[in-house]
């Protein structure tokens, strides 16, 4: 794989388990560390698994859980130049400090009030310290299990978690909305401008979602140019007016790719709003919010629009009026043997 100008990649050779790795950047970038198997199925283009993604701090900081050649890369996308990053290692003390048997009465009480790994006389061998080091790195992997590396939005299957959670608690429906939304005339957008632009074009209107959206509002990337949005402890018209919020800040924001000096023009997405009272299942809400959508499409667009009984009358109509003409193409085939 050719990894120029897009990647800046350091081989950290061999390291042992609990070495922290620290990268310290001039600028926001997407940080990969991955183990040596999983770099060259990515060198080949291949599905790999890594540590970390989209970083908003510096220094970032990972914990390699297990002894290997490991390599950091720094994908500099949406930079027009890469950014300065330094990479460091730091290798897990391996000796106690001796202490005092006051110091040690310390340590017991650390071991139970402080994180074993941030306390200094918990060593890398201690119970307290291994089991934390395992909780932290299951976290992290579920972290990335359930994020979208396009976006930095929580992905399909978190969403689908978080959906079916919904419905768990029948008392919490009346106050839960769903959002659905997609990016007005995406394919024609793709095929003028190109999938690299495409998917610049996605991480903008991810991130201005999630930049508008209150507290209670939380939102994923659920497929191709398609968002999720799931509002919770909300009325009907102040989910509607979170959708709205989300609606203007896309229109209102400039798509421009710095890197190449394209001017995307003017970006807007399409809304679709369905309590979660109004459903049965997690499907039939989520086919509901999503008829909403297609009535918010069928409008002209950039619009947000809460879900009606009526949509789903005119939806069962649709339904048999296609069953209908199946039947009369199918009655009037003659079969010549």
């Amino acid at each position: 794989m050719d990894f120029a100008p897009r990647y800046k990649c350091y081989d950290l050779g061999k390291q042992t388990a609990g070495t922290v790795v620290e990268v310290v950047l001039s600028c926001i970038n997407n940080i990969r560390l991955m183990d040596q198997a999983n770099f060259k199925r990515y060198s080949e283009n291949k599905t790999f698994q890594f540590i970390g993604g989209r970083t908003e701090k510096s220094p970032a900081r990972f914990t390699i859980p297990r002894t290997a050649n490991w390599h950091v890369i720094v994908d500099k996308v949406d930079f027009q130049i890469l950014a300065n990053s330094n990479v460091r290692t730091i290798p897990p003390k391996s000796t106690l400090t001796a202490v005092s048997p006051s110091a040690s009465r310390t340590r017991t009480y650390n071991s139970m009030t402080k994180d074993p790994i941030q306390d200094r006389f918990a060593g890398p061998d201690s119970e307290a310290y291994v089991v934390t080091r395992i909780r932290r790195e299951l976290n992290e992997y579920k972290q990335i299990a359930n994020t979208d590396a396009l976006t930095g939005l929580s992905n399909r299957r978190a969403f689908d978690t978080r959906m079916s959670q919904v419905f768990n608690d029948p008392q919490n429906l009346p106050t839960t909305a769903l959002i659905l939304t997609d990016i007005d005339h995406f394919k024609s957008f793709n095929d003028r401008f190109g999938h690299a632009i495409g998917d610049h074009v996605l991480k903008i209107v991810a991130e201005t979602i999630r930049q508008n959206l209150p507290a209670n509002a939380s939102p994923a990337r659920t497929g191709g140019e398609e968002f999720g949005i799931v509002v919770e402890v909300a009325s009907q018209s102040a989910a509607y007016e979170i959708a709205e919020l989300a609606r203007s800040a896309v229109e209102n924001t400039a798509f421009l790719d710095k890197s190449g000096a394209t001017d995307c023009g003017k970006v807007t997405i399409s809304l679709g709003i369905c309590m979660a009272d109004k459903a049965i299942t997690v499907e039939d809400l989520y086919n509901k919010a999503d008829q909403a959508l297609y009535a918010s499409k069928k409008d002209g667009r950039n619009k947000s629009t809460m879900f009606e009984e009526s949509m789903q009358d005119k939806s069962d109509a649709v339904l048999r009026d296609q069953d209908a003409t199946t039947i009369t193409a199918h009655q009037s085939t003659v079969r010549v043997i």
